[in-house]
This record gives C-alpha cells, structure tokens and sequence, in this order.
C-alpha cells in the first residue's frame, strides 16, 4: 500500500451498525468530493478479486478521499429489522454514509461508486440525492438495442453446437418460448372463465424513466463515467450502444464511455485494472480538478488479484 495513504475502520449509522474502510492521503488539497463505494452484490467492501481495494487506494492516492462500505447484513454491517425493501434499504445505507461523511468530515460533495447492482445503486442514488455531483459505474444494467441482439447471435452462430441447436428447433431459447406461449394460453383460458387479467401489470423502469432521471443529472451538472465489460457482452457488445439507447441524448460532454471487452465483469486481469485505473484517474482530473496534490503513479498501487472465497480479510 502507498505509504501516504491513510486507512481506517470506521463505523456509523444506527447503532453504529454500518462498517467501512476510509482512505485518506495525507497530503489531499482540500474541497474534493468524497468517494462512496457501494458493495457489488454480496460480496463485502473489497469488492470481487479486491477490485475496491485498488480503486480505493488509487484514488485515495490522488487526494480524493474514498469509504468503501458494507451495506446493512453483508460483511461486517449489522443487519437491520426494515420492512423495508432491498433497493431501499441499499439506498437508505448510502445516504447515511453520507450524512456520516458530511457530518464527521464536513464533505458535502460525494461521487458514488458501483460495479454491477452496486452500479444500478449508485445511479439511483444519484437521481434522488442532489449531493451526489459525480457517478462512476461498472456494467450498470442496460437493455440490448437491435444491433447488438444481432450481434450476441451472430457470435453464437459461429458455435457449431448452437446453430445445430437451432435448426432443430431444440435451443433453449425456442424451449423457453413455447413454454411461455403455453402459459399464457393456459392463463388467458383461465381469464376467460374467471374474468381476472391474464398477466398482472408489472412495475419496470421504461427507457424514457431513465432518460428524464439521465436529463436530471446533466442538468445539474453530474459528471458520468460508465464502463462496460466484456464480462455483460450477452447485452453490452460494441462501444457505442449506449448513445444508440439514448438516441439524440445531449450529454453536454458530461460523459466519459469506456468500452473494455478484453476484461471480465469483475476486471479480475492486471492489464484491464491498470487501464480501468488509469482512467477512473483521467476522469477525476478532468471533471473535479485537483490543486496542490503530489502526482502518484497509481497504476503501481494495482496488488495482483485474488480470488475471493467466503469471507476475506480486508488487510484493513
């Protein structure tokens, strides 16, 4: 670990009952926003093959400080009676991070972090939280767009089982299919002797739901950094799908699009950490500049992956 970084374990909210690791420098300018990272599914504050370790302590390296967090019932958080539901208790958990940080550091600017639902969680989070001027995600949810459907099959195509599969009628997909046709037959048969709705309305989040909360963050001032993986090519597979998701969408130069379809979701190799460190580091330069900080060279902080089994010891 950089010998300017400071860590320490901090816990806060209800009880204390939330737990973390705050990395500072101790030659940081003032006035720069906090960095809150938000754990990616179940796996604790060190994120999958310590990815959050890294980042934490690259990014702390450059002044920026950094909380990397356990939200309520995973790794060392306690969890709590809610009858709340799991995106909002997540969202509830970010918010008193940051209250903690506002209150004990007087921080009132924060970038929220987040690979895969820790991404999903961050983005919401920051069309509810105005304090929130920064996002930075890793293979957020997205839907597939017609080209890159073609995409995912033209590559499956190329799979000598999966075209057999295919022209047989016999590949998942066709079975999924018909099975779900037989259902919906089964259910409106149903409908029309019981006069109930065949398929009940579904709450979902439509894509001009997320194109006003999108226009809402750049008409802020949000600055926004997505990166996708190869590890999501089955739905993200070429740079620029997102502006053909939202086409027309004027992002005001406030987005920074990295495309890495070399590297897994979890960016478990050396080469496609250092690349994602590099410009999570370009990106803060740019967007939230820095005065008085010592340049660090903070591709070295990078520590060769490690698998992630049970629990890990965070060292902290």
């Amino acid at each position: 670990m950089n010998s300017g970084i400071r860590e320490r374990v901090v816990r806060f909210g209800a009880g204390n009952g939330l737990a973390g690791i705050l990395s500072t420098s101790r030659d940081a300018p003032p006035g720069l926003p906090f960095v809150v990272i938000v754990n990616a599914g179940i796996i604790h504050r060190v994120g999958p093959n310590r990815l959050y370790v890294d980042v934490a302590r690259a990014v702390a390296a450059l002044g920026y400080p950094v909380l990397r967090f356990d939200l309520a019932g995973l790794g060392d958080s306690e969890a709590t009676r809610t009858e709340a539901s799991l995106l909002e208790s997540a969202l509830l958990d970010v918010n008193t991070a940051f209250d903690y940080l506002a209150s004990t550091h007087g921080a009132t600017a924060f970038l929220a972090f987040g690979l895969c639902s820790g991404a999903n969680y961050a983005l919401l989070t920051a069309f509810r939280e105005p304090r929130v001027i920064g996002v930075l995600v890793i293979d957020p949810t997205v839907t597939r767009t017609r080209r890159s459907v073609m995409v995912h099959y033209a590559r499956r195509l190329r799979n000598l089982s999966t075209l057999r599969s295919m022209l047989t009628l016999s590949h998942p997909k066709f079975l999924q299919r018909i099975e779900r046709l037989r259902s919906l037959a089964v259910a409106r048969a149903a409908q029309g002797q019981s006069g109930q709705n065949a398929e009940p309305p579904r709450e979902k989040v439509t894509a001009e739901d997320s194109r006003r909360s999108l226009e809402q963050l750049i008409a802020r001032g949000t600055q926004l950094m997505f990166v996708f993986t190869g590890g999501v090519n089955h739905v993200y597979n070429y740079r620029n799908q997102l502006y053909d998701l939202l086409p027309g969408f004027d992002f005001r130069g406030r987005l920074r699009l990295d495309y890495m379809p070399d590297t897994d979701h979890t960016v478990s190799d050396g080469r496609g950490r250092r690349q994602l460190i590099d410009s999570v580091s370009e990106w803060l330069a740019q967007s939230f500049p820095r005065t008085g900080a010592t340049d660090t060279a903070v591709s070295a902080i990078v520590e060769p992956p490690r698998a992630v089994v049970g629990r890990v010891g965070d060292s902290p």
